[in-house]
Parts: C-alpha cells; sequence; structure tokens
C-alpha cells in the first residue's frame, strides 16, 4: 500500500517540474503562428501526460495488490 501512496503522488512533481515548462511554452506561442515548434512540444506533451497516465495506472494496481494481499 505505500507504494500505491508514493506512486499516487508522484504525478505531482511531475506535473509541476516537467510538463508545467512545457504548458508554458505552449501557451507562449501565437496561434496565428504556430508551426514545427508548436507541434514538436505538443508531441512532449502527449508523451509526458502518459507517463503521467502510467503512474496513476500503477498505483492502482498497486492498491489493487495491496488489497488483494490483504485478502489472503
Amino acid at each position: 500500500i505505500l507504494a500505491g501512496a508514493v506512486l499516487q503522488l508522484l504525478p505531482w512533481p511531475w506535473t509541476l517540474f516537467v510538463i508545467m515548462p512545457v504548458n508554458k511554452a505552449l501557451l507562449a506561442i501565437d496561434p496565428d503562428r504556430a508551426g514545427a515548434r508548436s507541434r514538436v512540444l505538443m508531441e512532449q506533451w502527449g508523451g509526458l501526460h502518459l507517463v503521467r497516465t502510467g503512474l496513476g495506472a500503477a498505483a492502482v494496481l498497486a492498491f489493487g495488490w495491496g488489497l488483494f494481499d490483504s485478502l489472503e
């Protein structure tokens, strides 16, 4: 269960320190001037969110494993 708690908390610093700079860079781009750089940032943003989703899924699995283990 401790692993689930840690995995549940990890998306917060990931979002603040890794995803937020990419968000700020994307928001700084004028939509009329969007181009190759904005596409690269959007692809990077998607990959970073995939990691965050994976951390959440791992937390669910860890809590499920802890629950299953406690039933035995």
